[in-house]
């Protein structure tokens, strides 16, 4: 009996075995063949609270005597949580979100068949709005002959930030900037648990910043901890671009360059805390 690597999370988990977008649940069936069983506890459409249920299952499935070793969990939640219920306020707010999330980590850490079990935390991706059309990129200033030219200038400077204003209370940028609080949120829950030697957290939402970053000719703007805010590659501004074509299949949903980037991540990290589950060290 072969142990497993369980995958948990909504649709980004449970579309990621399609060989087409190189899904990093395929990837890791490819890596881990003949020494791991990957398992699909993806849920399209699920939010971390809906999830309850299906959690206590596999845990419950995971405490029969017998039970196949569980080497490896990955949690990727948020996608759906952190997007806006009629506009205005998150599906599952940020407070019931942490709240889960916290469930789910202390439900494995002491149970007694997961014992060895290893948590990785992904944090949700950005989505990625279109690039704003050109009549909207345009901030058309008018002037009289007596206005002075420092005048001028702080004119336009005012219409540039009221429009920059208007574009931000748009639903796109308020979702973006909406799942970076949440992936925030997830390394700042990771970071809580790092003490078990068992939890570490994958911050999924900074890596596609920096692959986008760097595809637009902008690797000079990749920092460690803060990003301009105003610049953020798929954010809807007009002050930047979208990602480019290959990372998305709609404006949520990964395609093979955005899950090429989970998966080198995931084995990355996963191997650097726990070399123990390398494919070439698992011998059962």
């Amino acid at each position: 009996m072969l142990p497993q690597i369980i995958l948990f999370g909504d649709s980004l988990t449970e579309w990621s075995f399609d060989k087409d977008t190189r899904g990093f649940g395929w990837v890791l069936e490819n890596k881990y063949k003949g020494k791991a069983e990957i398992v699909n506890e993806g849920a399209a459409g699920y939010t971390s609270s809906r999830l309850k249920p299906a959690f206590e299952r596999i845990i419950d499935t995971a405490a029969i005597p017998g039970a196949p070793e569980v080497l490896l969990f990955t949690i990727f939640l948020g996608a759906n949580d952190a997007c806006f219920a009629f506009g205005t306020t998150p599906i599952v707010p940020i407070d019931q979100y942490e709240t889960n999330l916290r469930h789910f980590i202390e439900v494995i850490l002491i149970e007694d068949n997961l014992e060895n079990t290893k948590i990785v935390m992904v944090t949700p991706p950005p989505i990625n709005v279109p690039d704003p059309t050109p009549d909207k990129e345009a901030v058309a200033v008018t002037t009289s002959e007596d206005v002075s030219h420092e005048e001028a200038i702080a004119n336009e400077k005012r219409a540039r930030e009221d429009s920059l204003a208007d574009e931000k209370k748009g639903i796109g940028y308020r979702t973006y900037m909406n799942k970076k609080r949440y992936a925030d949120k997830v390394m700042e829950i990771a970071e809580f648990y790092k003490s078990t030697g068992r939890v570490v957290g994958l911050d999924y939402f900074k890596a596609l910043i920096n692959a986008g970053l760097k595809d637009q000719g902008r690797d000079g703007e990749i920092v460690e901890e803060k990003y301009d805010v105003n610049k953020l590659p798929g954010c809807g501004l007009s002050s930047t671009m979208a990602f480019r074509e290959g990372y998305f299949t709609d404006g949520l949903h990964l395609d093979g360059l955005g899950y090429d980037i989970l998966s080198e991540e995931l084995m990355d990290l996963v191997l650097k805390k726990w070399p123990e589950l390398s494919p070439d060290k698992l011998e059962f």
